[in-house]
């Protein structure tokens, strides 16, 4: 190789290194977008567990007054009707 092989070389080397820089600052601002958004989804699943959670603690609450009720009425009708 002569010196004007050389020199192009490493013109092309410099640009090369030149576009891979900007092509990891963008990539590293694409990251730090996906980690911000998922941290926003995170948050989001984090309440909307806990209100899934509240919810389905009234839900077993309904179920066993439900179950309550219906083994004191089944109770009280067997009662009147073995005793009439």
């Amino acid at each position: 190789m002569n010196k004007s092989e050389v020199d192009n070389w490493r013109v092309g080397m410099q640009n090369r290194m030149e576009e891979l820089t900007v092509l990891n600052a963008k990539h590293n601002q694409d990251i730090m977008y996906v980690k911000e958004s998922l941290d926003e989804l995170k948050d989001l699943i984090k309440e909307q567990n806990g209100r899934v959670r509240e919810l389905e603690g009234n839900m077993s609450g309904v179920k066993a007054i439900g179950a309550m009720l219906s083994a004191v009425f089944s109770g009280l009708f067997g009662y009147l009707f073995t005793k009439g």
